[in-house]
């Protein structure tokens, strides 16, 4: 997973996350780890960790409030990049925090996803048998695609549509195949927008 996400504001949240089953009456009461657009903080304990290898690793920690477990609904969970390309906080660095107190500061962000890109009303992305249809509400911009000039590598490559009236949108998607030759070609891009929680830091709780 690597992101790519609108400018986050730094607004408190107003609505709080529902608790897991287990949770205290204390957090249930207070909400646990707000997911509002915005930077938060949260102290829990550091349920499970996965490092799915270089360059990145994505919805690999996963933090709930004291007597939480795994996969309990109203943990939270967070996903980063390998300082390697830029992330915060080196795996190496997390994994003796497991099953600690921690305390954690994440942005929470909304991405624009491609459901499907098409020329002349017709798609250019490669569909595998049996896979869903792109949704039928979901939201179109037509206009200029750019920045896919070339295929992708390790990482996803920033996208954006640019509307004849200026409106544009800008999203990540892996560069291959047709995709190439549509840059720079007016397109119809169908997007959806989902919420992105990213890990800015990590550290042991402070015990008071």
């Amino acid at each position: 997973m690597a992101a790519l996400a609108l400018a986050a504001c730094e607004a408190p949240a107003t609505e709080p996350a529902s608790a897991p089953e287990g949770a205290s009456a204390e957090a249930a009461q207070a909400g646990f780890a707000p997911r509002t657009v915005g930077t938060h903080s949260v102290k829990g304990v550091l349920l499970a960790f996965e490092d799915v290898s270089w360059p990145a690793y994505y919805d690999g920690l996963e933090v709930g409030p004291a007597g939480a477990a795994v996969g309990d609904e109203g943990n939270l969970k967070l996903g980063s990049l390998d300082p390697e390309v830029g992330g915060p906080v080196a795996p190496a660095t997390i994994q003796p925090l497991i099953g600690k107190p921690v305390e954690v500061r994440y942005t929470v962000t909304t991405e624009h996803r491609m459901v499907d890109l098409l020329i002349n009303g017709a798609s250019i992305l490669p569909r595998v048998e049996g896979e869903p249809a792109p949704p039928a509400d979901a939201k179109t911009i037509q206009g200029v695609l750019g920045g896919a000039d070339t295929e992708s590598g390790d990482l996803p490559s920033e996208l954006t549509v640019k509307a004849p009236d200026g409106t544009s949108v800008t999203f990540e998607a892996f560069v291959a195949g047709e995709m190439t030759s549509a840059n720079g070609r007016t397109v119809t891009l169908r997007y959806e927008d989902d919420l992105a929680t990213t890990l800015e830091s990590i550290a042991p709780a402070s015990q008071s």
